[in-house]
């Protein structure tokens, strides 16, 4: 009698310690799928068209040229196959390209943001390269602008990635824009030279967790 009533003893613990496992296990479960679920959504809420120029071509980009400023594919890139390259020589002039009132409809007021894109470039007699932010306001004019890094960018003949983190302007109804202005001076000569790839704006730390939050409350009233 006493084999019998110890073996149900060894089985009970054994039972309580497969309880123990699997609550350990559905815990590590939990936090691992946080993070793919972060990562998930940080895949899916790139707001940028073609920010990379990897589909061969300049999609996703909008271009306000000057009389003679150039816009075009480049294989000297950062990383994968292609660039841009903007190249601008009229005196007194910006020549400009934008990812143009993406996020519409996304992005809330508030909302933290984080941008990164790779540059770099060269300038002569007054050139300077500028990158900026605009929150839009659906119908025309922005909430919010800001030249990121406050002033112009510090090119030089290599590849610079640079990350900035903000937040959207009061009111994001026409979504937010991401622009690069290539901008002379008024000496004869004045010339700016700016490549770009690897454009992003994503959602930033504090929306990435909300997204997690999210979708592990999601996933939870699915089950």
């Amino acid at each position: 009698m006493g084999s019998p009533g110890h073996s149900v003893r060894i089985t009970g613990w054994r039972i309580k310690s497969q309880e123990r496992v699997i609550i350990m296990n559905q815990k590590h479960f939990a936090s691992a799928l946080f993070v793919l679920v972060a990562v998930a959504g940080a895949a899916a809420a790139e707001f940028t068209v073609n920010g990379g120029f990897e589909a061969g071509d300049l999609s996703g980009w909008t271009s306000f040229p000057t009389t003679n400023s150039t816009f075009k594919l480049t294989n000297d890139a950062n990383s994968g196959s292609f660039a841009a390259e903007v190249f601008n020589n009229d005196v007194a002039a910006a020549a400009v390209v934008k990812q143009a009132n993406i996020g519409k409809g996304i992005i809330n007021a508030g909302d933290e943001i984080t941008i990164s894109f790779a540059v770099k470039g060269s300038t002569a007699n007054g050139g300077v390269a500028f990158a900026e932010f605009f929150s839009e306001i659906d119908g025309g004019g922005v909430s919010k602008s800001e030249i990121l890094g406050g002033g112009p960018l510090p090119l030089t003949g290599s590849y610079q990635t640079f990350t900035f983190l903000t937040t959207a302007g009061p009111d994001v109804s026409g979504g937010v824009t991401l622009q690069f202005a290539a901008v002379t001076g008024a000496d004869v000569g004045s010339v700016t030279v700016l490549f770009i790839d690897d454009a992003s704006v994503v959602p930033g730390p504090g929306a990435l967790a909300l997204l997690g939050l999210g979708g592990l409350a999601s996933l939870r009233r699915r089950r």
